[in-house]
């Protein structure tokens, strides 16, 4: 029983995939329109594989955070890790984890680390309060404009807060494929595959 849930999930991938099915819907109508119902088959097909490639890409992936830890979701695989398996929270692309015990890391896909020359934008207040390096300066993708530095200002401050409690019992470490999400995409990719086959 997890407790305290806060859920992270980044704005511009909503934009991102309504925008994609927006184009890929008004494509797919306009096609219909011209050839038919069976004649733009193929088109709508093709429109639905390709909504369901959006939708994993930009809308599934989150970062689901507890006071026993957190839960990678990318686009196939689901990551439990409990706070007390981290030992690094950091971002290279992604924000990251690594896990104590196997060093292995552990990439948020719904959190993107932004371009190195971001952090020229970021204003000295926008970084008052932030648990700064050494040089007194962030990178990139600690800034807090950045997906990844919103995620990992959340999880650091989730896992000081577990270390400091000290009673808490995290979660248990766990690996789990997007099996649904992976049977849909392929389903529909080879649905998309027959339909253009059969087309006269």
């Amino acid at each position: 029983m997890v407790s305290n849930v806060e859920q992270f999930r980044p704005r511009n991938g909503y934009f991102l995939s309504y925008w994609a099915f927006f184009t890929i819907s008004t494509l797919t109508y306009l096609n219909v329109l011209d050839y038919g119902f069976l004649g733009g088959l193929p088109s709508i097909t093709w429109g639905l594989f390709a909504c369901s490639f959006f939708y994993l890409i930009f809308i599934h992936p989150k970062v689901i955070y507890s006071d026993e830890g957190l839960v990678i979701i990318n686009p196939m695989q689901n990551i439990t890790l409990g706070w007390n398996e981290i030992s690094l929270i950091d971002s290279r692309f992604t924000m990251y984890v690594i896990n104590q015990s196997s060093g292995v890391k552990y990439h948020a896909f719904a959190a993107q680390a932004p371009g190195r020359y971001h952090i020229r934008n970021v204003h000295p207040t926008e970084i008052r309060g932030m648990q700064l390096n050494d040089s007194g300066s962030i990178k990139a993708g600690e800034s807090p404009r950045s997906n990844s530095g919103i995620a990992i200002a959340i999880a650091r401050t989730r896992f000081e807060n577990f270390h400091q409690r000290g009673n808490i019992q995290g979660l248990k470490f766990s690996i789990a494929f997007n099996h649904l999400g992976a049977s849909i995409a392929l389903f529909l990719f080879l649905l998309a595959i027959t339909t253009q086959l059969l087309q006269p």
